[in-house]
């Protein structure tokens, strides 16, 4: 199905968020558990995860798209 380019170019964007707060979670949670506190490192792995699954739908909805993620 060919989608729409705004639509597309929307998602994209969408995705672009999604990675950074994939990669800024992470990095919360290295550098928490680096200091010790174990319960909010895991609360913030836990988000990045979140957010990686987010980041796949958004992938999927692009490529259903025929657009480039």
């Amino acid at each position: 199905m060919k989608g729409d380019e705004k639509v597309i170019e929307f998602l994209n964007k969408a995705l672009t968020n999604e990675l950074t707060a994939i990669n800024q979670y992470w990095l919360h949670y290295r550098v928490l558990a680096d200091w010790g506190i174990h319960k909010l490192a895991e609360y913030e792995r836990h988000e990045s995860i979140d957010e990686m699954k987010h980041a796949d739908l958004l992938a999927e909805r692009i490529l259903f798209l025929n657009g480039l993620p």
